[in-house]
Order: structure tokens, then C-alpha cells, then sequence
């Protein structure tokens, strides 16, 4: 079941992502493939629906070998989760009203920002491991985030394009992007910290080991 169900999710992304990138590259808004590609993994969203793909396909196909025991840890899955929640949480709350998506669009934000988050935070109540998870460990979860946030802007300070309106430099300037950057970051502290706590608790984890 939990390999059927992790095959699912896997599906739900990666059709996301592919008709995301079908519609990049019929748009007409761009020049070549090549273009459309580096606009389709500007997006944090993107990005991190394609490492829920990878990590539930190595998860659903081949969960014995190295790197199946390996996405299987603790630490991993509640990561992978922390990132997927926030596309869904900053969308519906920031995002989704600056914009109307009609048809296939439609249907690629509901698999990306809802189906996916929604999917991935039942397979870590239910599935995923979590008697190993450790608080001390935490800094790490900020690596994806903070590394992905400087990509943003060294991408931005080469093509000008800034993915999201909160990092775009050229808009609100240096400063308020720090402090917005500065904002998330310990968002993404508070929510480490709450996954670990509650998913030790849910493990009867006691203490720190």
C-alpha cells in the first residue's frame, strides 16, 4: 500500500511538472526550448515538486536499494514535506489572487500547489519514518531554501527576471528582499522545529538521544 501510494504521488508530480513544461514550451513566450527551460526551473514550486517526484518515485520503485533507505529517513521525508508545504501554504496565501489560471494552467496549479502538498503531508502521517528524527539536525533544513533564494537572485541579477514578486529586487529593492527572505527563513526554523516535535511525539520519541 505504501509503495502504491507513494507510485501515486510520484505521478501527481511528475504530470504536474510535465504539463507545466508543455505549456512553457507552446506558450510561444519564448525563443527556444532552452529558454523555456531555464524559465521552468526558475520557480521554487518547480523545483521543489521535482524533488518530491524523485524522492517518491525512488521511493515507490526502488525502496531496498541505497538511495531508497536513504530518502527513507526521518530528517529526509519531514525536509521534503516542510518544502512541498510551503509552496502550498505561500501560494494560497500570497500568490494564488494576483492571478487567474484558466484551463490547462488550471489544472497544473491544482496538481503542484495542492494536490501534491496535500498528498505528501498524508504519506508522512501515515507512512513515513519518524522515530529518527533529531532537532539537531534542523540547520540542514534551511540549506534548500537559503541556497535556493540566493539562486533567485543571482539569477535575477543576470536576466533581470525575478520568479516571485517578494524577491524581486528590481520592484521592492535590496533590502525589503532580505528582510523577506530574513521572514521565511525563520518560518521555515519554526516549521523544522514543529515537524520534528510533533513527528517525535507521534513516534514516542522521549528525549534527545
Amino acid at each position: 500500500m505504501m509503495r502504491g501510494f507513494r507510485g501515486l504521488i510520484a505521478l501527481v508530480a511528475w504530470t504536474g511538472l510535465g504539463l507545466q513544461l508543455w505549456l512553457k514550451l507552446t506558450s510561444g513566450d519564448f525563443d527556444t526550448a532552452g529558454a523555456a527551460l531555464w524559465s521552468f526551473v526558475a520557480f521554487f514550486t518547480l523545483l521543489t515538486n521535482l524533488l518530491v517526484a524523485v524522492v517518491m518515485t525512488v521511493s515507490a520503485v526502488a525502496p531496498h536499494s541505497a538511495a531508497g533507505k536513504r530518502v527513507e529517513r526521518g530528517n529526509v521525508r519531514a525536509a521534503v514535506l516542510l518544502y512541498i508545504a510551503f509552496v502550498g501554504i505561500v501560494y494560497h496565501l500570497l500568490l494564488a489572487q494576483i492571478w487567474d489560471p484558466q484551463g490547462w494552467q488550471l489544472v497544473v496549479d491544482v496538481l503542484l500547489h495542492t494536490a501534491t502538498p496535500v498528498l505528501v503531508l498524508i504519506d508522512w502521517l501515515v507512512f513515513a519514518r519518524k522515530d529518527d528524527l533529531r532537532f539537531r539536525v534542523l540547520p540542514l533544513y534551511l540549506v534548500y531554501p537559503i541556497g535556493y533564494a540566493v539562486y533567485a537572485l543571482l539569477r535575477g541579477a543576470v536576466d533581470g527576471f525575478y520568479p516571485y514578486p517578494f524577491v524581486d529586487v528590481g520592484q521592492i529593492g535590496y533590502p525589503r528582499v532580505l528582510l523577506n527572505i530574513a521572514g521565511l527563513s525563520l518560518a521555515f526554523v519554526l516549521g523544522s522545529a514543529l515537524l520534528i516535535g510533533a513527528g517525535r511525539r507521534m513516534a514516542g520519541s522521549g528525549k534527545e538521544r
